[in-house]
């Protein structure tokens, strides 16, 4: 076993659960944190963009930054903004400073996110990416019982959850600390020549597959997001499920992604990227048609578990192949920019799904999430077809 290749990959698929867990406290906490700061279901289209926008931020500027210091210390930074924002969460008195904090742990989020995603895809294959992101989807598995027990069993509040994960935030960065030489960006032979010199930021975001590719991530996080973040609500007041039932359905989505993502990681040794990516959009949508037609509960709960299964390897293939679509010169800032759009169309599609669900009612969640599906697939063609397009001479 190699220790210095093996270390870092398994130090980061630990720092990729805790990331799902920060980020999937707010799926179940969201219904109680509305009676703690006394607001209602719009409120969300605040909440989201706050605990998106900071990771945003750090997300576009994550190839700078990395560039200019070594990535040990960006992931270490990330990490401490990440565990003062999840205190932050917990300490804070009024809605205000509650979106604070959630803007200061979405920066860590969104730093750690982009710095891991830029190391696996430079020093790792597809396996170890999707398995990357398959330990993002078992800490959003964890999440909602973790609030839910603190909740209902343990008599903390929804606040207890949030001090626990930063704890453990904190504790981990220090292990990466303690051991930066290990956390390297390594680039390919053919590549020596454009390692020091990475294009500023407006240069990349002129090639227009770099545009496209931000429309699709923003798209796809708005589905895989906010079908999570929906969730409780639209089984809840909807279609009238009891919290513990509702809270075992949001975790279901979860399994099914992290299983979806650990089963991905497999075929990705067998099959191509092509052949899995229309398996997977074949499950989202089909699952996403189950769960709004709502035939009865058990064909909705097959719905939930096909877009969870569905959505699994979407983004971390498409992430991988960032390198070879925009070339390893750009690849560091179009993977910024991918992981930022995704957290933004979380938070914005999430924010928005809140405010029909407020205005409409609850129920519409379930067509937001399938036009957002099929929206997803058509911008993936679209991205295809224009790859394909710019490889083939003009004759």
């Amino acid at each position: 076993m190699n220790f210095k290749r093996t270390f870092p990959i398994l130090v980061a698929y630990l720092v990729f659960i805790v990331i799902g867990i920060a980020s999937g406290l707010l799926n179940i906490s969201w219904t109680y944190m509305q009676d703690t700061f006394n607001v209602s279901h719009d409120s969300l289209a605040a909440l989201a963009p706050a605990a998106t926008l900071g990771g945003l931020i750090a997300a576009f500027f994550s190839g700078s930054i990395i560039g200019r210091f070594s990535l040990g210390l960006v992931l270490v930074g990330g990490m401490a903004f990440a565990a003062i924002g999840m205190f932050g969460y917990a300490l804070a008195p009024v809605w205000i400073l509650l979106l604070g904090a959630a803007f200061i742990a979405s920066i860590g989020k969104g730093t750690m996110d982009a710095s891991l995603n830029n190391f696996a895809s430079a020093n790792y294959g597809a396996s170890e990416m999707n398995w990357l992101h398959a330990c993002w989807g078992i800490g959003l598995t964890i999440a909602p019982a973790l609030v839910t027990n603190f909740v209902l069993y343990q008599g903390g509040g929804w606040q207890a959850s949030y001090v626990l994960v930063g704890l453990v935030i904190l504790a981990i960065g220090l292990v990466i600390l303690f051991s930066l030489p290990l956390w390297r960006i390594n680039a390919p032979s053919d590549s020596l020549k454009v390692k020091s010199a990475r294009p500023p930021i407006r240069e990349s975001l002129r090639r227009p597959i770099v545009l496209i590719g931000l429309a699709f991530f923003f798209v796809y996080g708005g589905v895989e997001l906010g079908t999570g973040q929906l969730a409780n609500t639209l089984l809840v007041e909807a279609r009238n499920l009891p919290q513990e039932l509702a809270s075992s359905w949001v975790s279901a989505y979860w399994a099914s992604f992290t299983v979806g993502r650990i089963t991905m990681g497999l075929l990705a040794m067998r099959l191509g990227d092509k052949t899995l990516l229309n398996i997977c959009f074949g499950f989202t949508i089909l699952g996403a048609l189950l769960l709004f037609l709502n035939l009865n509960d058990g064909f909705s709960l097959i719905g939930f578990v096909g877009l969870g299964f569905g959505l699994a390897a979407v983004f971390p293939i498409l992430i991988l192949q960032t390198n070879k679509r925009v070339g390893f010169e750009h690849a560091a800032n179009a993977i910024g920019f991918q992981v930022g759009c995704a957290g933004l169309g979380g938070a914005a599609l999430s924010g928005m799904g809140g405010v029909f669900a407020e205005n409409v009612g609850p129920e519409s969640i379930s067509l937001f999430i399938l036009l957002g599906a099929l929206l997803m697939f058509a911008l993936y063609e679209f991205m295809i077809r224009w790859e394909v397009r710019k490889r083939t001479p003009i004759t």
